[in-house]
């Protein structure tokens, strides 16, 4: 057989050359490590989410350290604390004052309390944080004055020969002075302050039982109450005379007398305020009272706060200020805070015992002895009459760890005094037979998974709640639910694309069936340009722009919701009015026409109608309705429901109508086909306005109201003004993948369906798309995903507030948004900053569950149109 002539009449090559084997093979090669390096990528990102946000759910760790013989001052002690780092430990009792290495037990300072001002002293209490302290004495008087340890960073070249010898975590006592060495290698002068030669009150006359303090931005606020229930509170203030730089230091107070009948007083705290009183009796009574004028003491509650045969053994104020733990000689610690309730009391406020911590099922016997507050957290702990103890969580009402009594006495030693160390290290109890001293890992005790996914009761909240606040003063106590982020998130989608999902694809069909291919190439790409516009961009442009200028119109722009589809769906009805010579004419600017005319016409209608729908459904002003004043429910379920009524209108019409209309117009003229078919669709426009007042009309009657739900407060930053600039985003993308998918379909599907007769509108709904149902549900599936994940339009359009609700007038919080303005500023390794990385791992979830979920629905859409 001979060969065919090539048009160039070089012979055709018999095998393939080696430039090319080669070539294609590294060509195959770099895809494949390419596509296998994109998706060992992606994965390496999860990966890396989770390594950051898996320590969030570790438990808690201790590890017994030591028993030591306990220093003279750490029996009956009456205050005690740490220094910063938990290496050192001081105890303060009406004898003397002692400074104790907890490595190895050493008494490394000892004072008389003489010398620091407590002699017969009775009552002793220091801020968790600082120096600041308060003292009550046996004869009724009430000093202020500093106790604790001061630490300060030592120079080396000041150091004294004794220090050079020091390992990490030594030290050593010189001249009255400790030196520790730091694990870093640095050396650390901690210096025992305790001096009480500050105010001096003597209003009371019998032994002091309980004092507390609060230090405020003017000067401390002491409370005390004596032996016969009188109570004693004073506000200090002072200032320095400028003449002989003086410190002069005035106090205004007031005494609380006790009351008759009463039991008498045993426990006095005032809140990180100093605006509230609180008072326990032995046997569990509470008083409250305001102080905010020290000088007129207010009383504002007084109740039972215990079961009845129960006693008070134990009162601690919790990081923040405002929650106390009470502890009962049934071993249970009882949360309690102040709240707005509907029973409360002159200043809106009620006592309520929020959370309750009840001891284990084997411990029910055992009566806490002693509880102790974290000084920079939530974390508290308490010690049983059995020995054994518990770090308790008040956020979460978790127990953190537990621990059985150590040492070697038998029955075991109850804790009469416990520490936790400044840095939440170290755990330090003293019994009447020693010290023991254990070093633990909390963790994350304020992270778990009903901290994230869960309501907590939150101090000063009237309820549980689903919340999210992580910045406040330094007492703040963190809320770190994810629910309103993932809400936020799934709002800001959902609306989004329920405003844009529809104009994508209505835009798609319109420009790939129906419009001249001439207008086409020039819209299709301008369109697509939008797709490069910067979200920073769209974001200030909604946010700055838009926002301000919905909220001057809003009644107008709700309006013109309605009556650009309805002058829309008009102009189509009257299009077929005209003589079939004039359309066929125009056929080629029906674009312009209702871009120029029939547009327009629809949003002056919404212009003109605003101000009388908003007479009619909402009491002439929009604004005064949803904050809930003036008006009905009925409006807002009026404007809620015409969608509804209206879909509902049309399917009735097509299914009981246009069959009718069919048979009894065959024979009819098209001018009067075109007249009836209007007709029909202001019957069918009236019937949804009918059945959506019917309906308002009925859930009105029955006292709901959408105030609360879809609609409420306005603000000006919102859902609809993120749908709006989230919709520049969502549109370019959505139209042209299903602008492709619709073009896409074979051309014989098409011109099959018009020879047989279906018009372009028929086989547009009843081919077209079903064929390219696979294309349009991709579209609107990236579209999705680029909603989910967007950060700067809803960061600069939604008012970032963490709220719950879908009114479509307030903000919300997305989780890329949390994500893009709180990390920068969070703590490396701090709860927060793992938090955020976890709603990173849940971001990424999403979007793989909805992608993988809208691959599989694609495929099967891809089996169905194959058929075709």
């Amino acid at each position: 057989m001979t060969e065919r002539p090539t048009f160039t009449g070089r012979r055709r090559p018999t095998q393939t050359r080696v430039g090319v084997l080669f070539g294609d093979r590294i060509a195959r090669l770099l895809i494949t490590f390419g596509g296998l390096g994109t998706i060992a990528a992606v994965l390496l990102v999860g990966v890396f989410l989770l390594a950051v946000a898996v320590p969030l759910f570790r438990s808690a760790a201790i590890g017994f350290d030591h028993s030591w013989q306990s220093p003279p001052a750490a029996a009956e002690s009456l205050a005690a604390g740490s220094d910063e780092s938990g290496s050192l430990a001081w105890f303060c009792n009406a004898e003397r004052v002692d400074v104790v290495e907890l490595r190895t037990g050493r008494l490394l300072l000892s004072r008389t309390a003489a010398e620091c001002g407590l002699e017969a002293a009775t009552a002793v209490r220091g801020l968790p944080i600082g120096l600041e302290a308060v003292a009550g004495y046996r004869d009724g008087t009430v000093r202020s004055g500093r106790l604790g340890l001061e630490s300060t960073f030592a120079p080396v070249e000041g150091l004294p020969l004794a220090t050079e010898s020091l390992a990490a975590g030594e030290a050593v006592s010189v001249d009255g002075q400790v030196y520790l060495r730091n694990t870093n290698g640095t050396t650390t002068l901690v210096r025992l302050v305790a001096e009480f030669s500050g105010h001096v009150s003597k209003a009371l006359d019998q032994p002091i039982v309980d004092v507390d303090l609060a230090l405020l931005s003017g000067g401390p606020c002491l409370a005390a109450v004596d032996a016969a229930g009188q109570i004693r509170v004073e506000k200090l203030s002072s200032r320095r005379n400028l003449l002989t730089d003086e410190l002069i230091t005035t106090a205004d107070g007031s005494t609380i007398a006790p009351q008759s009948g009463r039991p008498p007083r045993q426990f006095v705290r005032v809140t990180g305020l100093g605006d509230q009183l609180f008072v326990f009796g032995r046997n569990g009574q509470f008083e409250r009272h305001l102080i905010r004028d020290v000088s007129q003491p207010a009383s504002l509650e007084q109740g039972d706060l215990l079961p009845a045969g129960r006693a008070v053994t134990a009162v601690t104020r919790l990081f923040g200020g405002s929650a106390f733990v009470v502890g009962d000689d049934g071993g249970t610690a009882h949360l309690l805070f102040t709240t707005r309730a509907e029973a409360a009391a002159e200043d809106g406020l009620a006592t309520v015992v929020a959370k309750t911590f009840r001891p284990p099922a084997d411990r029910t016997d055992a009566g806490i002895t002693t509880v102790v507050a974290s000084p920079r957290s939530r974390l508290f702990g308490v010690g049983r009459s059995d020995g054994s103890m518990q770090l308790l969580q008040a956020t979460n009402e978790a127990t953190v760890l537990s621990i059985e009594a150590a040492g070697t006495a038998s029955p075991p030693q109850p804790a009469e005094r416990l520490i936790i160390a400044p840095r939440e290290n170290r755990l330090v109890a003293a019994t009447p037979e020693g010290l023991n001293v254990w070093s633990f890992t909390a963790g994350y005790p304020g992270v778990s998974l009903r901290a994230l996914f869960g309501q907590l009761w939150y101090e000063n909240y009237p309820q549980p709640v689903y919340a999210w606040e992580t910045t406040g003063h330094e007492s703040f106590e963190p809320k770190l639910s994810l629910v309103p982020l993932i809400f936020g998130t799934i709002k800001a989608t959902l609306y989004s694309m329920l405003f844009a999902t529809p104009i994508a694809l209505l835009a798609a069909v319109y420009a790939s069936q129906f419009m001249h291919a001439r207008w086409k190439a020039r819209i299709k790409p301008t369109i697509e340009m939008m797709a490069s516009l910067p979200s920073v961009v769209l974001g200030f442009v909604a946010g700055l722009i838009f926002a301000p200028l919905i909220e001057q119109g809003v009644m107008v722009f709700l309006v013109c919701f309605f009556t650009v589809p309805l002058a829309l769906l008009l102009g189509a009805y009257l299009w077929q009015l005209w003589p079939t010579s004039w359309r066929s004419r125009v056929a080629g600017w029906r674009f312009l026409v209702v871009l120029v005319v029939v547009l327009p016409v629809g949003l002056l209608a919404g212009w003109l109608a605003a101000a009388p729908v908003e007479r009619f459904c909402f009491g002439g002003d929009i604004f005064a309705w949803l904050n809930g004043r003036g008006g009905s429910g009925w409006g807002g379920w009026m404007l809620a429901l015409i969608p509804l009524a209206g879909c509902f209108a049309a399917f009735l019409v097509g299914r009981f109508v246009s069959p009718w209309l069919r048979v009894q117009s065959s024979g009819w003229s098209h001018r009067r086909t075109a007249l009836m078919s209007l007709l029909t669709c202001l019957v069918g426009i009236a019937a949804a306005l009918l059945i959506a007042a019917a309906a308002a009309m009925f859930f009105d009657a029955l006292r709901l109201d959408t105030r609360g739900g879809l609609f409420g407060t306005y603000v000006q930053r919102n859902a609809i003004v993120v749908a709006i600039g989230m919709s520049f985003a969502i549109i370019p993308l959505v139209f042209t993948i299903a602008d492709d998918a619709l073009s896409s379909v074979p051309d014989h599907l098409r011109s099959a369906s018009l020879g047989a007769g279906a018009t372009p509108w028929q086989t547009t709904v009843r081919v077209i798309v079903p064929a390219a149902t696979s294309g349009l549900f991709s579209a609107v599936m990236i579209g999705l995903g680029r909603a989910v994940g967007e950060t700067m339009i809803v960061l600069m359009a939604a008012g970032n507030t963490p709220l719950m609700g879908w009114n479509l007038f307030n903000g919300f919080q997305t989780l890329s948004a949390a994500i893009a303005t709180e990390l920068p500023e969070a703590a490396r390794g701090s709860a927060h900053y793992r938090v955020l990385f976890l709603a990173a791992v849940l971001l990424f979830a999403m979007t793989f569950a909805v992608n993988t979920v809208a691959e599989l629905v694609r495929q099967r859409f891809r089996r169905r149109s194959h058929e075709l």
